[in-house]
Order: structure tokens, then sequence, then C-alpha cells
């Protein structure tokens, strides 16, 4: 490759980034954090070549915006199937502005033994290092960083591969046997993320697709919990936090992405006895204040306004302007933007300023 990086996106910024954002986990950067990226509009994208002719325009055009915390980045969004497509089942393209969706592989309890994962080789983990391989060589750099297919959990990958009803029975008809299986899937995850994370090379996968913050090597996976509200504390605290354990224990920690209302669960995460760097929360789904409340200024908070809240907040500015003087003002924040809502970042910004001061 004749460029080590991206042009504009020079070593010292790239390195400045990874410091800041490592900082910022581990509690040394206090202030908070605003990243502001272009658009990556070419997410789900159906066409291969047209993903990678769209991820390399959206990186020069990052590297030409010279925004702080950013980094020249590959999102390789297959939609939220990804980890429930290692098992097979039909994909669903999206239409009218919604997203993939995939047809459920199990019928019965009875087929749950049948589950079996797909080679590596057939999986979106390997699509996402063949087209990052491409996004690579298309700028004549090997200084683009990546993102994880989306990494759903183990309930979220099993909740997609059959009837989310039956699935709910099954807990208390056949909890041995759900506990079984989610062992299992919970295996094929570490092992198939491992593997993804080895063959992209050390510290060049920075978080899951979603949200847009950064995680460097040693700041453990960002992975993905919306089954949480759908399950009581036990339910929860029996079948899924215990894997959830194993994998942050594998990993190093984890950040947990939820947008729905967890708050019942926020106990039995803090005793979970494993690493959690940062929540995401989606006001007024999970309050920013009930987390606190449990958390205090151990974690780093990630928040967004949810539908359900945009009449009172309509913008994220209009929510931080509302946490003037509360205790949880003084946590650590991550605000990320795209290039679409620049404005709303320079009001955001002023926001934090009078409501986290």
């Amino acid at each position: 490759m004749s460029s080590p990086v991206p042009p504009s996106f020079s070593k010292d910024r790239i390195a400045r980034t990874l410091r800041r954002a490592r900082d910022f986990w581990h509690g040394v950067e206090r202030g908070p954090v605003f990243s502001l990226l272009s658009t990556p509009g070419y997410r789900q994208e159906p066409d291969p070549d047209r993903m990678v002719e769209r991820a390399c325009e959206v990186i020069r055009h990052d590297a030409a915006s010279g925004a702080e915390d950013v980094l020249p980045t590959f999102f390789p969004d297959f939609g939220t199937v990804s980890t429930a497509a290692l098992y097979g089942g039909r994909r669903i393209p999206g239409r009218d502005g919604g997203g993939v969706h995939i047809e459920p592989v199990v019928r019965s309890l009875r087929d749950l033994e049948k589950l079996a994962p797909c080679a590596f080789e057939q999986s979106d983990y390997q699509l996402a290092i063949d087209l990052h391989r491409r996004v690579c060589e298309r700028l004549e750099s090997d200084q683009v960083f990546i993102r994880t297919p989306d990494f759903q959990g183990p309930m979220n990958t099993l909740g997609l591969l059959m009837d989310q009803t039956d699935l709910l029975c099954g807990l208390y008809e056949e909890p041995d046997l759900i506990l079984h299986v989610l062992d299992r899937i919970t295996g094929t995850l570490i092992a198939f993320n491992d593997r993804f994370r080895r063959t992209i090379g050390p510290g060049k996968v920075v978080g899951n697709i979603w949200p847009y913050t950064i995680h460097p090597e040693g700041c453990g996976v960002a992975i993905t919990q919306d089954f949480m509200p759908l399950l009581g504390p036990d339910l929860y605290a029996r079948f899924e936090l215990p894997l959830l354990k194993k994998i942050a224990d594998h990993f190093g920690g984890v950040f947990i992405h939820c947008c729905g209302k967890y708050a019942p669960h926020l106990q039995n995460l803090r005793s979970g006895g494993f690493k959690i760097w940062g929540l995401e929360m989606h006001w007024p789904e999970t309050r920013i204040e009930e987390v606190h409340a449990v958390f205090g200024d151990e974690i780093a908070y990630v928040p967004y306004v949810a539908p359900t809240g945009e009449k009172e907040h309509p913008t994220l500015d209009s929510f931080v302007r509302s946490l003037k003087r509360r205790p949880c003002a003084r946590a650590r924040f991550w605000f990320s933007a795209t290039d679409d809502q620049t404005a709303s970042m320079g009001t955001l910004r002023v926001a934090a300023r009078e409501g986290l001061g």
C-alpha cells in the first residue's frame, strides 16, 4: 500500500483520538466527548460494490472535515440479523425505510438441539473482513478501522431464531434446554468475534455498528441487550446475565446498548460480577438518573432521546439542559452525531456547558 493512512488522517491524529477515547473509558478524561462523523449512509447497503464505494467516500469526507474524536472506520452493517444468520434463515430485505429481517429457523423447542452455526467463511464476519480489505485497498491504506457486524447478545440471537412467544414460554417449560442452547450460542459468539478480531488485526476493531462511540483495544466490546426489557429481573438474571458475564470476562468488559426500559435490571447488572464500561439509555424509556443512582461515576453514559420523548425534548441539547444541577450531570458522557446534525452538535456543546457544568 502506497500510503500508511487515508489522506488527512495523520498518524498523530489517529493516535490522539485513540488516546482520548481510551482515557475517557478509563475515567482519566472526565469531560464529555463530542464526536461528529460523516453519516455512514451505506449501512445495510445490499450491493457489496456500492458499500465499498460509499464507505470510501465517507472516510474521505471524515478525513477532510478535520473533526476530532473520529477515526477512519468501516461500518459493516448487514442488519441486526448477523448473529442469528450464523444459524441459517432466509433474510428478508428491508423496505419502506425498515431494516433487514430474518425468517426464524426454529419451529418448535425440539428444533433447538439441531441448531448449528455455519462455517466462519460463510458468515457476515468473513464478508466484513473481505469488504474491509477492499476498502483498505481502495484507499491505499492499512490504517482503516472497523466495527463488528451487529453484535447481538445470546438471548437477542435466539429471539431472532424462533418465535419470541415460544421462547418466553420455553423459559418456563424447558428452562434447562434453553440454558443449554444459550450457552452454545454464547460460545459461538465468542469464537466468531475472536476470529474476526484476530483476522482484522490488533487494535483495528473499535466498537459495534451502534452506537458511534469508539472502543479502543483494552476497552471491552459493545453488545446489544434489547431483549432485556422483555424479561423480568429474575429471568434475566438466570438466563442472560451469566452469559453476558462470560462474554465480558473474555473480552475485558462490555458496553451495553439497550433502547428500551431496563431500569428493573440495573441492580442485577451492578452485581453481575463483570466489567461494564458504559451504558446507553434512551430517555424517557430509561432515565440517566435511574442508572446513575445505581452506578454513579463508575461507568460512562451515552444518552439519546427516544421517539416517546421527542415531544418534550425535540433535540438532544434540550434534554441535556434539563440535567442541570442534577447529580448525574457530573457523570462522563459521550455524545455522537453525524454531519447532518452539525448544527445540533454545536448547540449541544453549549447545552453541555450549561447543563453539565
